[in-house]
């Protein structure tokens, strides 16, 4: 037997062991990494141009500042499209043409915010500034989308538009009430820019509707909803300052520098919009959280409509003007929305669109026509709380789950705990000894359920209505 015939045993194939062996190579520092994939000196950038531009130009001195300050705008945003146009044909860095292309958008606003003295002032030159800046929106934005290949559907697209138009265009509609500041129609007009922001965002909802398959293959790799939802968030928050801006440029008000009619109960009509939309959002993606965002969206502005009132004489006289008008202040008219929102929930089929709409009528129980604020809230009314305790026992027997059974028992309790008390406190001083006559009969039915508990007796038929033991005899 020769060494050739001797077996040898399998071992795997590996490097020889080494004393030492180097480091990984290390990545780019974390710092710069960021910076490469989250570049913040486009808006460091646009935010020095801007701050540098106002201090240079004044739009209402002269004609000569008016124009280098609509140039340096228009320029801008003309430098921002063509960093976008060269970031997508030879760098295909798309997230940084996310951040220029919003940067865009907001030179467009800048635009129609920065000539409202000038148009007080001088209504006949400050028309011009306004119609032209709309126009040089529009043209740049279909420039740009041409030039990057990006492509925008037109459920899209109009709202998009339409926004732009009425940030140009409304303060032009308010012009010719500007000459007294008492002028209901002026007041109302302040107030409406949110509610007109609402109907062009509610065009959203034909886009919403096709799903997330409408913006498929657009031309970035940008995912839904990133794309295009990312520009109409940037106009929402927009649409908030530009009603609170309209109040303070276009409201001229002598020797009251400090009023101000605005009130945050003026960006309400527009958060229902926005929980419409995220409503319907949450029904097309059949996202749960979502559905449950929307329906906590009231809940919110109804504590919006709630707070930050003031005793200013100008504020107070438009909220005069707001009750008489609507039936009401600012948070009962918000909480008869929310009503009907839970209504339009409950008829899109959202789940807990009964319980929520249970939650307004025990609200407005306490809530009168004239209530102000949580601070003013009255004795609870009867009927709204049988409104409720309706609505939830019927929500309970309609869906078959304990815990609605035993909230629908709940607020049947607390409503009839409630006329109970109301009776209690009218009779107690004509009867000396109605504290024990009532203590005596509450504590009968409560030993009794002691005792049986006690010898061992199960209360099932409690456990069946609850929804946790089976009906022997069904």
């Amino acid at each position: 037997m020769s060494s050739a015939d001797i077996p040898v045993p399998d071992v795997p194939n590996s490097p020889p062991p080494t004393s030492s062996s180097p480091p990984p190579a290390s990545g780019p520092h974390p710092f710069l990494r960021w910076v490469s994939t989250s570049n913040p000196f486009y808006v460091i950038s646009a935010g020095l141009f801007l701050f540098g531009l106002r201090m240079s130009f004044s739009a209402r001195e002269r004609d000569t500042d008016s124009w280098a300050l609509m140039g340096g705008l228009a320029g801008y945003a003309l430098l921002l499209a063509s960093a976008a146009l060269v970031l997508v044909r030879f760098g295909r860095v798309w997230n940084d043409v996310r951040t220029v292309l919003l940067l865009v958008v907001l030179m467009f606003l800048a635009t129609s915010v920065t000539f409202d003295e000038l148009l007080v002032l001088n209504p006949d030159r400050g028309r011009g500034y306004f119609v032209g800046g709309l126009a040089f929106a529009v043209a740049v934005t279909e420039l740009v989308l041409r030039s990057i290949r990006l492509r925008l559907p037109l459920g899209f697209r109009v709202p998009y538009h339409l926004a732009l138009a009425l940030f140009f265009l409304y303060p032009l509609a308010l012009v010719p009430l500007l000459s007294d500041p008492h002028n209901e129609a002026l007041m109302w007009g302040l107030w409406g820019f949110a509610p007109a922001a609402g109907l062009v965002f509610l065009t959203l909802v034909v886009a919403i509707r096709h799903g997330r398959g409408y913006v498929r293959d657009n031309g970035s790799p940008w995912p839904w909803p990133f794309y295009p939802w990312s520009v109409f968030v940037f106009l929402a928050v927009a649409v908030c300052g530009r009603a609170f801006l309209l109040c303070w440029s276009f409201h001229l008000l002598p020797n009251a520098s400090d009023q101000l009619i605005f009130g945050p109960y003026f960006l309400v009509p527009f958060g229902f919009v926005i929980a419409i939309l995220l409503l319907e959002l949450g029904l097309v993606e059949k996202s749960r959280a979502t559905q449950w965002v929307a329906l906590a969206v009231p809940v919110g502005l109804v504590a919006l409509a709630a707070v930050g009132h003031r005793s200013d004489a100008i504020y107070r006289e438009f909220l005069d003007h707001f009750a008489t008008r609507l039936g009401g202040t600012p948070l009962f008219v918000t909480l008869l929305a929310a009503g009907g929102f839970y209504l339009y929930s409950w008829a899109r089929g959202v789940a807990l669109a009964p319980d929520t709409l249970s939650i307004v009528f025990v609200v407005l129980a306490f809530v009168k026509p004239n209530t102000l604020t949580f601070g003013d809230l009255i004795a609870p009314r009867p009927a709204f709380l049988a409104a409720a305790v309706v609505l939830a026992v019927w929500t309970s027997l309609w869906r078959r789950d304990w815990w609605r059974r035993a909230t629908g028992a709940a607020v049947a309790i607390g409503w009839a705990g409630t006329v109970a008390w109301r009776s209690y406190r009218a009779l107690r001083e004509d009867v000396p000894g109605l504290d024990f006559l009532v203590l005596g009969v509450a504590l009968l039915p409560i030993a009794v359920m002691i005792s049986l508990v006690k010898g061992g007796v199960r209360l099932r038929w409690l456990e069946r209505w609850l929804g946790r033991a089976p009906n022997p005899t069904g």
